[in-house]
């Protein structure tokens, strides 16, 4: 099993649970690692994950929604990546990076890992 770590995808989505906190962007970082069987002895980018097309496959996810939490976020968006044929596990870690919440300063975080 290889792992494949990508951190820091910064993107901008209407994310909330209120509507006025949805009526505007709010920028997301994401942290994901993707695990599955890669040939490593090969170069070539059929033998591996494709990374580029899964940041940009999860990146366009996510601006398609407007979910009320960024547990819903990090779903949907654990389910993108694992739709590239060689992922077989997938660890995610979704940041909102300001929150309405003017004590919080270092963001709201959600994990998860499927399956």
């Amino acid at each position: 099993m290889t792992r494949i770590g990508i951190e820091q995808i910064v993107f901008d989505v209407h994310v909330g649970v209120t509507e006025e906190e949805r009526s505007v962007p709010q920028q997301i970082s994401t942290d994901i690692e993707l695990m599955g069987q890669i040939n490593t002895q090969c170069d070539q980018l059929d033998q591996t994950i494709d990374y580029d097309a899964v940041c940009r496959n999860m990146i366009t996810a996510g601006q398609s929604m407007r979910p009320l939490l960024i547990e819903t976020l990090a779903e949907k968006m654990a389910q993108v990546a694992l739709a590239e044929p060689r992922v077989e596990s997938v660890r995610i870690r979704v940041r909102k990076c300001h929150p309405p919440l003017k004590e919080i300063r270092g963001g709201f975080v959600v994990e998860l890992q499927r399956p």
